[in-house]
């Protein structure tokens, strides 16, 4: 299967930008990429972020114009994402191409992702949709596409710095956003919501069940208080139990998830590195979930279906939780419930949840509002 690599944003650092790259090159000399594409805007400022990249023969730039874009940083960011990636995709001209999608300010071992690259049709093989007996709807993907993280209890709160796919599966993550997802995204504590919408829209049509969450985004604010609170009371609802399996479904089915080990990725985004010496590596910091890799790991507890999901941020770094749900009987989630989970899950077209979801999304926006804002401490007279 034909290779290539497309990489997007630029880094503050020259170090960084070649040792990202480095990886990449190092497997086109393989003969396991074809190609590298770095895309960028061809904004003047970003041209000495982009010149050590020019000096690199074995890596196609291509600069593209800049769209422009009114709106909060996270209502520009997520439409400059949108259009990166679109133009980035271009660039590759069969629909059946794997491409590898990543980021000058994300590192990965090279062997890693030659493994990730050398056996995906192995690892991103989709599986049969009738599980347990039950028949779950039609794949959406063609092949699964590699992510290293996703969230069990935050449903499509992946990695989207990198992953690997074919171009034909890659197209559906070039979302076109709406004037309901704009205004998402103008929320500030709705700041992960363009890594939801990415993947989420894709699945809704297939899985009605996340037609709504979407629409009612701002009710599940990223902020550890507020998630103690809001699983609390939302792992007793029957409505958000659905949710999670269908969740955990579409995982196991369309997603290979896998960090690796300690060091086989590095990611050092800007916005974890706003006060670093770019000239001191040393200075880095490095994102999570990449410096507690084997903590998040351990917290999994894959032989059990809900220590995962009682965690503030339900962390998968691999597929074993999601696996052990659908392959091996869970003592705290017996089989026969399960296989009613799916059931409905699978013929909730037919309007079966309207009465339990209405429950849940009135029973949310009152959690919402009692809690978020915060309000302030109380201050103690003098």
């Amino acid at each position: 299967m034909k290779a290539d690599a497309i990489v997007t944003g630029f880094a503050k650092s020259p170090y960084l930008a070649a040792s990202s790259l480095a990886s990449l090159r190092a497997l086109k000399r393989q003969n396991i990429l074809r190609n590298i594409h770095y895309v960028t805007w061809d904004s003047p400022e970003l041209d000495p972020y982009v010149a050590p990249v020019l000096a690199m023969p074995d890596v196609h730039v291509v600069r593209v114009p800049q769209p422009e874009v009114e709106g909060t940083a996270n209502q520009r960011g997520a439409t400059y994402q949108i259009r990166n990636l679109d133009a980035a995709l271009s660039q590759v001209a069969e629909e059946d191409t794997l491409v590898l999608k990543t980021r000058l300010d994300f590192i990965a071992d090279a062997g890693f992702l030659r493994d990730k690259i050398v056996r995906f049709e192995e690892l991103c093989a989709v599986p049969d949709c009738t599980v347990l007996g039950v028949k779950m709807p039609r794949p959406v993907l063609h092949n699964k596409i590699w992510i290293p993280w996703a969230e069990s209890n935050h449903p499509f709160f992946y990695d989207d710095a990198t992953f690997l796919g074919t171009k034909r599966d890659l197209r559906k993550l070039v979302t076109e956003l709406t004037a309901e997802d704009f205004e998402i995204l103008g929320r500030a504590e709705c700041k992960l919501f363009p890594h939801v919408v990415r993947y989420a829209r894709i699945f809704t049509a297939q899985y009605p069940i996340f037609a709504r969450y979407l629409r009612d985004y701002r009710y599940f604010v990223n902020d550890i208080p507020y998630r103690n609170k809001f699983l609390t009371q939302m792992l007793r609802d029957a409505f958000f139990l659905h949710q999670l399996v269908a969740h955990a479904w579409i995982l196991y089915s369309q997603f290979h998830v896998d960090a690796g080990e300690t060091g086989d990725i590095l990611f050092y985004p800007n916005n974890v590195n706003r006060d670093v010496d770019w000239s001191n590596p040393q200075t880095f910091c490095l994102s999570r979930p990449y410096d507690r890799l084997s903590q998040w790991r351990d917290g999994t507890q894959p032989q059990r279906f809900f220590p995962s999901i009682r965690r503030p941020y339900g962390r998968l770094m691999d597929d074993a939780w999601q696996t052990a749900l659908f392959t091996r009987v869970q003592p705290d989630l017996p089989r026969d419930t399960l296989v009613g989970l799916l059931a409905n899950i699978a013929a909730c077209g037919d309007g079966r949840f309207a009465q339990i979801e209405d429950n849940f999304y009135r029973g949310l926006a009152t959690l919402y509002h009692e809690n978020w804002p915060p309000q302030p401490a109380m201050q103690k007279s003098a």
